[in-house]
């Protein structure tokens, strides 16, 4: 049996004793081989499959995807990718996703791969938060949230384009994201401090933290198209 982790980090060597053994059925549907073979390697379907997809190394072992019914890496990537993006830690655990972004560093196809498919995923989580905000699934989202910023994998123009969205100020809040998005070093405290759409208590932390001075407070109190929320909690620290 092998490991998420295993597989994620094996060698082409060590991915090809893997497989050496496995035994699958050329009539066998797409979904049911891989299932099949999941299972013999110890593994569900999404880890398998997200596995190889995110692995440096099975670029050029066709042997081994097309084992699994994969003509080419591109078909086992648009696998991959789908099954990244959709699932929301019930066959790919937390820490499966935590493994994945932690070797985005091997890599920079990996690397520019995961930039264009931690949106969608984030999406998917959030539009099903209000469904399900039981205490382990929140926390599994925030962690998720803060490796993308620790991990280097959000840039300038990720965390902008969080921050300047009202409608994610919730999500935010949930995971106190402005916060992460400073200790990544992505983007100054004093953006985000001036932004309108970073709500009046993410300001609040921020300062909290000492990440803005008081003369910043000082200085956003002059606009006079504050909203009372946000003049009242400046105030509070002059």
């Amino acid at each position: 049996m092998t490991t998420f982790t295993e597989l994620l980090t094996s060698s082409d060597t060590e991915l090809v004793k893997i497989f050496y053994k496995i035994k699958h059925d050329p009539e066998d549907n797409f979904i049911k081989r891989i299932n099949n073979i999941a299972k013999q390697v110890g593994l569900n379907h999404a880890q398998l499959v997200c596995a190889l997809g995110f692995n440096k190394n099975i670029l050029d072992l066709t042997d081994i995807y097309s084992a699994l019914g994969f003509r080419s890496y591109k078909q086992l990537s648009y696998r991959q990718n789908e099954l990244f993006t959709t699932d929301i830690y019930q066959q790919l655990s937390i820490e499966n996703i935590l493994d994945i972004y932690s070797e985005r560093l091997e890599d920079m196809r990996i690397m520019e791969s995961l930039r264009s498919l931690v949106i969608p995923r984030l999406t998917h989580i959030e539009s099903d938060i209000d469904k399900n905000e039981d205490p382990p699934y929140i926390i599994s989202y925030r962690m998720e949230i803060h490796a993308i910023y620790s991990s280097g994998i959000a840039d300038r123009d990720f965390a902008e384009q969080r921050a300047n969205k009202k409608d994610l100020y919730k999500y935010r809040k949930l995971t106190d994201e402005s916060v992460a998005m400073v200790e990544s070093g992505v983007i100054p405290a004093s953006n985000l401090f001036y932004m309108e759409s970073i709500m009046p208590d993410e300001k609040k932390l921020l300062i909290d933290k000492q990440y803005v001075p008081q003369e910043m407070i000082k200085n956003r109190l002059k606009n006079s198209m504050l909203t009372t929320g946000e003049r009242d909690l400046l105030e509070d620290y002059i």
